[in-house]
């Protein structure tokens, strides 16, 4: 028995949990056969990727990515994806580790923008996305402009990720309203959502295509990638 996608899940279980329903409502299906194979496992427990990478004596998570995919190794999955944007700071090294592709959240996500001709993003994530340069120099390697929320602004992103969503309770929208008014202020062509739980905000809230979920990038790639159609 092999497995055509693996989810690492857990960094979080609501975006891991997001991501496969997504996949399962946007592929056309005709029976329960036409689906795609995955297998999610759902390693909660893995030390928060932002600790880590603001400070290295904290716990780090790499070793249990690199445990977690050689599980997909032996399950034979044939592309994997881990819906947590900061865990990109590590791709190079837990990468090694794997037979098979795996997808890359950030570099995807702005091949896409990139399409769209869009010349100028704002970048809300993590302290660890936004301090090690994931989506920067992703924009950068494609010649995209970024902006990033100021300090205050970065703490109430942080205050939406860590206090709200990633315990499972509703953001105040005036949070976000204030981040929004400085990234419009700063003449911004869209928004990346670019933290997992961030991408929840944007169907709690029917958010408009000025937001860019990665993970409706991810879905629909994930799905023309095994030559399924989408719904």
């Amino acid at each position: 028995m092999h497995y055509q996608l693996g989810i690492l899940g857990g960094v979080g279980s609501d975006a891991s949990a997001y991501l496969y329903e997504k996949i399962l409502k946007h592929t056309a299906v005709d029976k329960d056969q036409d689906h795609l194979d995955m297998v999610i496992l759902n390693h909660a427990s893995i030390p928060d990727r932002t600790s880590y990478i603001l400070d290295h004596s904290n716990p780090s998570p790499l070793p249990h990515i690199i445990s977690d995919i050689e599980i997909f190794n032996k399950l034979q999955v044939e592309m994997i994806v881990i819906p947590c944007n900061t865990s990109y700071y590590f791709y190079d090294e837990y990468s090694k580790y794997s037979n098979v592709p795996i997808y890359h959240l950030i570099d995807e996500t702005i091949k896409n923008i990139k399409s769209k001709n869009i010349q100028k993003v704002g970048i809300l994530a993590t302290d660890g996305t936004i301090q090690s340069g994931l989506y920067q120099n992703s924009c950068e390697k494609f010649h995209i402009k970024w902006e990033i929320p100021c300090i205050s602004n970065q703490k109430k992103v942080m205050d939406m990720i860590y206090t709200y969503l990633k315990k499972g309770d509703s953001v105040p929208k005036e949070l976000f309203e204030s981040v929004l008014y400085e990234m419009k202020e700063k003449k911004v062509e869209c928004i990346i959502l670019a933290c997992t739980e961030l991408s929840l905000l944007k169907e709690m809230w029917k958010l408009s295509d000025f937001f860019i979920d990665p993970l409706d990038i991810c879905t629909n790639n994930i799905i023309k990638h095994f030559n399924k159609n989408l719904k």
